[in-house]
């Protein structure tokens, strides 16, 4: 609040700097609503509702009655300040911040009606304790004769029963073993490297661990392992090797070039045939023709090559994609 407070203030001395200096109401105005603004962020409420009270009776600016109201909401008199916010929006009905004063209106009139309730709720009375009945007096004993000391033969001290040795105590820790395939690779451990040649061996506390093997090129392998004080866990990530098409690409640019080989027989064909036929430029676009169609079927030959090399290349390879899980390796196998 008390940057509406400035950003209101900084609007204030605008105007008032705007207005005749020579007017001594609007200087004394400007005076008191900068001594009201530093009592204001300075906690001293009272004292700024003074000070813009005497800013308004200089000098009727509807800015000056937003601050008020803000002090005494900050004073917790609710009623004042529902009652100056609503002046404030009837001379300034186009106030920028007209729905902020709406919601702390309304905000300000829940809290008084909550107020109100509380204090026409009669207190809860405190139960009275009842009197405590007077204890019954106890008869006084007899008093005995007294005994006379029996003298204790000294003897051995009884055997004390065999103590049970304590149990050996549990591993705080638990082993962690991480394989994969191929044995060169990245280990991590909650997003940690902790190796890179597989199989990697850990101790760790237990609780649930985030496991992931990763190499570049292959696809990882991933997974959660819940690790048990005194026992052993051991995964393997099987990467498998991520389609590259770098034949495919170049089979696309053969492609192209057969369609342009194609394009130029046919071109000359035309020419050749339906508009030089029979004079001298005949032979030109006849080679034209040739040439085309030879660039067209070598390309074609090259582009299947290419398709075909790209196939062999990525045989038993996978599409790249989301890593694949971990998997665990039973006692036998290790």
């Amino acid at each position: 609040m008390v940057a509406l407070v400035i950003v209101l203030g900084g609007a204030i001395a605008g105007r008032v700097q705007a207005a005749d200096e020579s007017s001594g109401a609007a200087g004394s105005a400007k005076a008191h609503y900068k001594l009201g603004r530093t009592h204001y962020q300075l906690g001293e409420y009272r004292d700024a509702l003074t000070e813009f009270k005497e800013a308004y009776r200089l000098k009727q600016d509807a800015s000056f009655l937003f601050n008020i109201a803000q002090c005494h909401r900050q004073l917790g008199e609710y009623v004042e300040a529902i009652k100056l916010y609503g002046s404030y929006l009837r001379e300034a009905p186009d106030a920028p911040n007209r729905a902020e004063v709406e919601r702390q209106m309304r905000e300000l009139k829940d809290a008084l009606e909550k107020r109100e309730k509380e204090e026409a709720t009669p207190p809860a009375p405190t139960p009275v304790p009842a009197p405590a009945a007077p204890a019954a007096p106890i008869p006084a004993a007899p008093l005995a004769p007294p005994v006379p000391a029996t003298p204790v033969p000294s003897a051995s001290p009884a055997p004390s029963p065999p103590a049970f040795a304590p149990p050996p105590a549990r591993p705080a820790e638990g082993e962690l073993e991480i394989a994969s395939e191929p044995p060169e690779a990245s280990f991590f451990v909650n997003h940690m490297a902790v190796g890179t040649r597989s199989p990697v061996r850990l101790r760790l506390p237990p609780g649930l661990y985030t496991v992931s093997v990763e190499r570049e090129q292959f696809l990882g392998a991933e997974g959660a392992v819940a690790l048990i004080a005194g026992e052993r866990a051991a995964v393997m990530g099987k990467l498998l090797r991520v389609k590259r098409h770098p034949w495919r690409g170049l089979g696309h640019g053969f492609v192209v070039t057969v369609l342009l080989g194609e394009g130029a027989g046919i071109a000359g064909h035309v020419l050749a045939n339906r508009s030089f036929q029979g004079t001298d430029r005949f032979n030109n676009f006849a080679t034209m023709e040739k040439v085309g169609q030879g660039v067209a079927i070598s390309a074609a030959v090259l582009a299947v090559a290419c398709y075909v090399g790209d196939w062999l290349v990525n045989r038993g390879n996978v599409d790249p994609g989301p890593p694949a899980l971990l998997q665990p390796i039973s006692p036998e196998a290790r």
